[in-house]
């Protein structure tokens, strides 16, 4: 049986988190799917996930809030985070806290897939 690695996904748009969905089952990949940060956070306590990719903005907490609390709980998670708003937050401050790859919405998905591929095989998963 071939391994799937699992990514966990946190965006608070419907139709994004299930474009997400797509793409990365397209990779393989088992997913999970949640719509806040505090979702995202019992997922990471509760189930093994080998990639965690999240917006920036969510709506109670931010996707740098969660970062850095999933940064704190496996610090050798990979996160890949990503932003239709380059105002809120810069690359250079997401991989500061953390963040493996730093995405602008919309993606370009040949450098999104390169960047899976990277954190997964630095994860041991490939």
């Amino acid at each position: 049986m071939h391994y799937q690695p699992t990514v966990l996904i946190t965006d608070d748009d419907h139709n994004i988190l299930a474009a997400f969905e797509d793409f990365f089952r397209r990779e393989n990949c088992s997913v999970i799917g949640v719509t806040s940060a505090e979702e995202a956070l019992h997922k990471l306590e509760s189930h093994h996930v080998d990639l965690l990719v999240t917006d920036v903005r969510l709506k109670l907490q931010s996707g740098v809030t969660l970062l850095l609390h999933a940064k704190a709980i496996l610090p050798k998670l990979p996160v890949i985070v990503v932003t239709g708003y380059p105002d809120l937050i810069t690359e250079t401050d997401a991989k500061m806290y953390g963040a493996n790859y730093f995405f602008l919405k919309p993606l370009e998905l040949d450098k999104l897939r390169e960047a899976v591929r990277t954190c997964l095989h630095m994860n041991g998963k490939s």
